[in-house]
């Protein structure tokens, strides 16, 4: 049976495509470990939890502020190339690139501001505050929405594999050089600015590169006159795939503030750490979810809806195998793994990081709904499975459980909302698919 999956042309790919992602991601995984590590010995657990609370602050004022335009790169970038409609491609393109400026630029502004009323919260020092404010201005450099999009729509995995190694890569030389010169927090902000920008900046260049080399850019003419005739309903669609993610937000980064928040800085960074290695160990998932949608787009574009059902089952099963292979791992070597990587005060991260991983095996089995749902023109569907879940569930439950078990309860919450979002999304897809034939 496996064989005759893989026999087909768009199943292949797609795990090709993810093949080529993971094979960076491999090194980015090795690299991450390797520089967290590095710091949570050279920082100590109170001071490393600073190093993480003011990382992710800025993390998710850039997902909340910034839009993730590169969905609709694919998602009406495939339907131009179909028509080979250059003129409505460029008018795409004007507009998600300014989608992405405008973005960075609230983003920098948000943050700096911000920080002197967010930082008593989460136990920041005026110390902190102030290294807080010039790191947020990292967020000018994340233009990178835009640029992702045109290689993911073009195939351009191998040139995602690679680059996604660059920060991770100079993140870990300057996180060493940190450590050998035993520098204070400043210096280890500065280690991750640097390769931020670096990375970033690569990113951009990359991406543009191929889109001129693709003939879809030559003689660019910026405009935004007429977009939202030649590409229906893309203001509806960015704000609803953007809200979607920066829902997905609380459930990722902004967990760690939370943490923070309702507990304390050494907390967050425990709680930091399991994630981490838990994000690490599931790469796949996110991965394929990168490389499918592509797929989903251009079969969307050509109204062949017959072939959604058998690739989302196809990947579902494969996925989720993989990932119940890492959480039996992950259970049996979980805490001698953690105290040898981070130290033994780190141990403590282990109840966490089991019940993050289960939480993402469970995302793992249905990776497939989301890109599906977008493909087919229906984002508002996830939006609202992840409003009603994140706000109505898992927020309440983090802030509760946390207060009380600390990392283990964030870890608690996490695994009840990923039950509750892929059961109720798996059977909207289902449902989306149904009136399509």
């Amino acid at each position: 049976m496996k064989a005759g999956w893989f026999s087909d042309l768009i199943f292949r790919r797609v795990f090709k495509n993810a093949g080529f992602l993971l094979s960076g991601k491999v090194a980015t995984g090795v690299f991450g470990l390797a520089y967290l590590s590095l710091a949570a010995r050279g920082l100590g657990i109170e001071q490393f939890g600073l190093l993480v609370l003011v990382q992710t602050y800025v993390q998710v004022i850039t997902g909340l502020t910034t839009f993730h335009s590169w969905q609709a790169v694919i998602r009406y970038g495939a339907i131009s190339v179909e028509n080979d409609d250059t003129p409505g491609f460029q008018k795409l393109i004007s507009f998600t690139t300014a989608l992405d400026i405008g973005g960075v630029i609230l983003g920098a502004i948000v943050a700096w501001f911000a920080a002197p009323l967010v930082g008593p919260v989460l136990g920041w020092s005026d110390e902190v505050i102030a290294y807080a404010q010039p790191y947020s201005l990292l967020i000018l450099f994340t233009v990178i929405a835009t640029p992702t999009g045109l290689l993911r729509l073009y195939d351009r995995f191998d040139i995602l594999a690679w680059q996604v190694v660059i920060t991770p890569a100079t993140r870990l030389i300057g996180v060493t050089a940190a450590v050998l010169l035993d520098a204070p927090l400043w210096g280890y902000l500065l280690a991750w600015f640097v390769a931020g920008v670096v990375g970033g900046l690569t990113l951009v260049a990359l991406g543009w590169r191929e889109g001129v080399k693709q003939g879809r850019l030559n003689g660019m003419r910026w405009s935004l006159t007429g977009v939202t005739t030649t590409h229906t309903k893309i203001w509806s669609f960015c704000l609803a795939s953007n809200f979607h993610s920066s829902l997905q937000m609380v459930t990722g980064h902004m967990s760690t503030l939370l943490v923070g928040a309702v507990a304390t800085p050494a907390a967050a960074g425990l709680f930091k750490v399991a994630r981490e290695v838990a994000t690490a160990l599931t790469k796949p998932a996110e991965l394929l979810t990168q490389s499918i949608y592509p797929e989903f787009a251009r079969l969307g574009s050509t109204g062949v809806w017959s072939a959604f059902g058998g690739l989302i089952r196809r990947a579902a099963t494969l996925a989720g195998s993989a990932g119940l292979t890492v959480l039996i791992i992950m259970i049996l070597l979980g805490k001698p793994f953690l105290a040898l990587v981070f130290g033994p005060d780190f141990s403590a991260a282990y109840g966490a990081l089991v019940l993050l991983v289960a939480a993402a095996v469970i995302t793992i089995s249905g990776f497939s709904f989301d890109p599906a749902l977008y493909a087919m023109g229906r984002p508002s569907v996830p939006l609202k499975v992840n409003v009603i879940v994140v706000l109505c569930v898992y927020v309440p439950l983090l802030v509760l459980l946390t207060e009380g078990m600390g990392p283990l309860g964030a870890g608690v919450a996490m695994l009840v909302s990923a039950s509750l979002i892929v059961g109720t999304m798996g059977l909207w897809t289902r449902k989306e698919l149904r009136k399509r034939f």
